[in-house]
């Protein structure tokens, strides 16, 4: 979660901050932006920026912890108008696809300076992976209650489909010096994506006689 310690105007200049932020990682990606372009489209000094954020990373950390609320809160959204748990599952899927390809647009980082990251955004990763592990976990126990699935273990298996589909993102950045994908190559990941996910599901279906 984006963590806010400012009140009042602070809150809405933390706001623009964020906005300003996010818009600059989407057209340069992390390495490329600035603390410096960022305050000066906010007519702001890199001083004054520097109030808020400590650093780039800092400000990246937050602008990620933002879009990741935005997902969970629009797959909360749409999960809460939906009773199918195999249509939920493919429903999660595609929100999770645009908001992993919008993640791609905001790092574009060299893999070498992964590592790196992993001080800075490694809880970040890992609160949000355990959000979206409860959230599969909810709509697999969902099936099992209604006789669609017929498996045990349902957040072992949350875990496991979501191992799996980290997986098939890590296959299709293997070898790549920078993290990010083209038109090309990101559909290409959908539709292995897809196709593993619904076969995924008629594992769930199984019934042993």
């Amino acid at each position: 979660m984006v963590a806010i310690t400012h009140s009042g105007e602070n809150i809405f200049r933390l706001n623009q901050i964020l906005a300003v932020a996010q818009k600059h990682f989407g057209m340069y990606g992390l390495e490329k932006s600035t603390m410096r372009e960022i305050a000066a489209e906010l007519n702001m000094s890199k001083g004054a920026l520097y109030y808020y954020f400590s650093d780039k990373e800092q400000l990246y950390k937050a602008v990620v912890e933002k879009e990741q609320d935005e997902f969970i809160r629009l797959i909360e959204e749409k999960l809460s108008v939906m009773n199918n748990p195999k249509e939920m599952l493919m429903e999660y899927l595609d929100i999770r696809m645009k908001h992993f390809r919008t993640m791609l647009n905001l790092s574009r980082f060299r893999m070498e300076e992964f590592c790196n990251l992993k001080p800075i955004m490694g809880d970040t990763w890992m609160q949000f992976l355990d959000k979206e592990i409860e959230l599969v976990e909810r709509i697999i126990t969902m099936g099992i209650k209604l006789n669609i699935f017929f498996i045990e273990h349902p957040h072992e298996v949350s875990q496991l489909f979501l191992d799996l589909l980290k997986g098939l993102r890590k296959n299709e950045l293997h070898n790549k010096l920078l993290y990010y994908l083209d038109k090309k190559e990101y559909d290409i990941l959908v539709d292995k994506t897809v196709r593993f996910t619904k076969i995924f599901i008629r594992g769930l279906e199984y019934k042993e006689n």
